[in-house]
């Protein structure tokens, strides 16, 4: 028996219907050989997972295939691995495969590799396409228009006219925009967690997004998005720092715009949760929340995100901070035999063998203690900041820090190119880089003085930390720790702490 196997993914004007392909199946058919028509209306060829090939399949096993004709071989797989082990799968049974358009006996060994050829180049057709469109699809980004979908909470969609056409873009929803602003000043200054939001606003019938009930995802999620941020420079550097990369110039983060943020993720992870290589452009429209209280939430988030996937230690607060200086594993705290001393050990060493570090950091109470005064003195040179700057200060600092990262850019090409040049070039590329650095400095100088009575993107709770610290317990003296501290690594004799704001508490 032949079988006739056709497949359409979806009906377009361009596209080739099942009746078609089968009427010119059926003239390769001699008159009076009976035939089985198998059709796949509206499955795509990138997989095998289709209702009545997975039937034909099974008929090739079952011995009642002779012969399998196709109008084409796409219709069969676009996948060169899937269809070599198709191309096996009917040797073994003594089924033959005919293609009305491509002439290929598969009897032949001249006719198997050009059907394999011939999958190849339909393999990278299709390639070719997708990354096209994917190319596409991320330079209406660039150029600010907004690339679908439904718009994000607190915003709707609009049309405009320009010389390049009709731009699509945002603008604020009133109905949405109050209960977003609302969002962000729950999580940035009142501090109130995740799941306390979403009870809170599931309590009053606030309307989600969809309509759901809110949770703590969705809560996430929406603050998570940079689209209602006002960037500025900050902004710029946290996702700098997040391995993000840029279709604007730095310069450009002083107009409080918002901005897009896209790029392909894994099927598990998150949005905006991992930003490694995404690309953030900024945005047609203005943005409605101020940068520091973003950045706020921002820091939070990252917070919740290293501390939740892992439990909570209720021996020290620095857990989750602390990593060996020399491996870079974590460093947890162990008792002594008699239970009355707290040790800090690597977990390098003691649990992988990859690490010669003495066998002890240090005390833990001695660690806290030292981390502890770190953190007031952290907190006493940003205790003027509790006020707001002037418009004009801001505008002025927020001028520096773009320069700043504008000599940042220009000094890791300078670098690059010093590297492939000769001697000569490589000193005057180097003095080059030598004067950026200076007048890099200069600026910082400038902008810490200008951050004299900013907010910075600083909790309340920091305020009267000194004061407050000894009645904290455990979880909040970490979560004030996650929010400053980045990490803290230990070595015998020295203590080093990566702190998430670039200021230096000495």
């Amino acid at each position: 028996m032949d079988a006739i196997y056709v497949r359409q993914s979806i009906d377009k004007k361009d596209s080739i219907s099942i009746e078609t392909q089968t009427e010119l199946c059926i003239k390769e058919i001699p008159a009076g050989h009976s035939y089985t028509v198998y059709s796949d209306k509206g499955y795509s060829g990138s997989n095998l997972n289709r209702p009545e090939f997975q039937r034909i399949l099974t008929d090739v096993k079952a011995g009642k295939i002779e012969r399998i004709i196709t109008y084409r071989l796409d219709r069969i797989s676009r996948s060169v691995l899937d269809f070599a082990n198709l191309v096996e799968l009917f040797e073994k049974h003594g089924v033959s495969f005919n293609s009305t358009m491509e002439k290929f006996d598969t009897s032949t060994p001249i006719g198997r590799a050009m059907l394999n050829i011939t999958m190849v180049f339909a393999q990278l057709e299709r390639e070719t396409i997708q990354q096209r469109i994917r190319d596409n699809y991320y330079s209406r980004g660039e150029k600010g228009m907004y690339l679908g979908g439904p718009a994000p909470f607190g915003f709707s969609k609009t049309k405009i006219k320009t010389d390049n056409g009709t731009l699509k873009m945002l603008e604020v929803n009133p109905d949405t925009m109050r209960t977003l602003r609302r969002l962000y000043t729950m999580y940035g200054d009142d501090l109130m967690t995740l799941g306390t939001i979403a009870r809170v606003l599931n309590t009053e019938k606030v309307p989600s997004p969809n309509g759901a009930d809110w949770d703590s995802c969705k809560v996430s999620r929406i603050l998570r998005n940079p689209v209602s941020v006002m960037a500025d420079a900050e902004v710029y550097r946290y996702y700098r720092n997040r391995g993000c990369k840029f279709t604007n110039e730095p310069s450009d983060f002083t107009l409080g715009k918002g901005c897009y943020l896209y790029g392909k993720r894994e099927g598990h992870e998150r949005k905006y949760t991992d930003v490694t290589d995404h690309t953030l452009s900024l945005a047609p429209h203005d943005g409605v929340i101020p940068s520091d209280l973003f950045l706020r939430c921002q820091y939070r988030l990252d917070g919740n995100r290293q501390i939740d996937n892992r439990k909570r230690s209720q021996i020290t607060w620095l857990t989750g901070l602390l990593k060996c200086g020399k491996c870079g594993h974590s460093v947890v705290p162990k008792s002594s035999y008699n239970g009355r001393y707290r040790y800090l050990y690597c977990t390098g060493r003691t649990m992988y063998s990859c690490c010669d570090v003495e066998q002890n950091l240090g005390a833990l109470k001695t660690v806290e203690a030292i981390i502890e005064g770190r953190i007031f003195i952290w907190a006493e040179r940003y205790s003027d900041l509790k006020s707001c700057a002037g418009t004009a200060e801001n505008k002025a600092r927020n001028k520096l820090l773009c320069r700043i990262e504008e000599i940042d850019l220009g000094i890791k090409k300078l670098i690059d190119l010093a590297v492939e040049t000769n001697d000569i070039t490589a000193k005057y590329l180097n003095e080059k880089i030598s004067a950026l650095e200076t007048e890099r400095r200069a600026l910082e100088e400038e902008a810490v003085k200008l951050s004299n009575g900013r907010h910075d993107s600083l909790t309340k709770e920091i305020c009267d930390i000194q004061d407050e610290w000894d009645s904290l317990d455990i979880p909040k003296k970490n979560r004030i720790a996650s929010l400053l501290i980045s990490r803290i690594r230990l070595f015998n004799n020295e203590i080093e702490i990566g702190w998430n704001y670039d200021f230096d508490v000495g």
